[in-house]
């Protein structure tokens, strides 16, 4: 039934006019409502008290208009309008009980990479150890996310919502464009690098504002907000599965390769870290990776202690 035809039928049973198939429509009706929102009838106090002075006008104008009325049939009336009145309360005054906002978490293992699209439109690729808080909807004045890990952002534009990545210390904001931002828990920066739009990083000591092709670089320890022009291409390498390495120290590279692989190295020679590499590895299996590398840089050698931990040995010469 709709809401217009009980609403009708309400009336008839009220004034004593309702026809008896009407009437076991009516309680049809109110049998499935009951049994489905038994515990809910009353919504609150309020509406328990408003629901019981409806009843009340309701009783003394059936006895008025048909003093012959049984009893039984007022007391059967009484579960009948708890029952619509739940009904009405709900669907009549448009009443919309609103859940709180949920904040959602990503997380992505080393070796594991992850794309996803946020409420706004915002696209997130979220590189390997990295994890991402952010709300299941957007509904204040601006949107915020935290951010701890590596993950480029391509935001939807909003001029009214601000984008907010928070990353301990630091918040960079912006209203629609694409950048990366790495701030991962162990290191001792956070570097945002912007390929598109105009992005403000901002501390509690400084705050820049970064052009594409700039990154901005947040110093953990001295506070201290520094900027300088990059390559984006060769930075966002990560993003379609290419590992690229820039006159890289070993050191760093191992790095990378523990995050993208999943894997930890051990190492046997402190100043392995002053050789230099200079590599570009599309998608290609670790083995491959390492094998390049022992080829390029004589003197060394790996092996795989377990599916997760490599030895490196050896001297790196340049």
């Amino acid at each position: 039934m709709t809401e217009n035809e009980i609403k009708v039928l309400m009336k008839k049973y009220l004034n004593g006019t309702i026809t008896r198939e009407e009437e076991s429509l009516l309680e049809a009706f109110d049998y499935k409502l009951l049994s489905k929102n038994h515990q809910n009838v009353f919504k609150n106090a309020q509406h328990k008290s408003g629901i019981g002075q409806k009843l009340a006008k309701g009783i003394q104008s059936s006895k008025t208009r048909n003093p012959f009325l049984h009893w039984g049939r007022i007391a059967a009336s009484l579960i009948l309008l708890m029952g619509l009145s739940y009904f009405l309360y709900n669907y009549t005054h448009q009443e919309i009980e609103v859940e709180p906002n949920i904040i959602l978490t990503k997380s992505t293992d080393w070796g594991q990479k992850l794309n996803l699209v946020l409420a706004d439109g915002t696209e997130v690729y979220l590189n390997s150890g990295s994890t991402i808080k952010f709300p299941k909807l957007f509904e204040a004045d601006k949107r915020v996310v935290e951010l701890d890990g590596e993950a480029f952002f391509d935001v939807a534009e909003n001029p009214d919502k601000p984008f907010i990545i928070k990353s301990g210390e630091v918040e960079t904001t912006v209203l629609g464009t694409s950048f990366n931002v790495n701030t991962y828990s162990e290191s001792n920066q956070v570097a945002v690098t912007v390929a598109t739009g105009k992005v403000k990083v901002a501390s509690k000591e400084k705050q820049i504002f970064l052009m594409p092709n700039e990154q901005g670089v947040f110093d953990k320890q001295s506070k201290s907000i520094s900027k300088k022009k990059i390559d984006i291409a060769a930075l966002l390498h990560w993003k379609d599965g290419i590992i690229h390495f820039e006159d890289a120290e070993l050191s760093e590279v191992l790095e990378t390769l523990e995050r993208w692989y999943g894997v930890t190295f051990e190492v046997d020679n402190e100043n392995i870290g002053d050789c230099h590499l200079t590599a570009s590895y599309n998608n290609e299996r670790l083995s491959a990776v390492l094998e390049s590398i022992v080829y390029a840089k004589k003197g060394i050698s790996y092996e795989f202690l377990n599916s997760k931990k490599i030895q490196l040995r050896g001297k790196c010469t340049d």
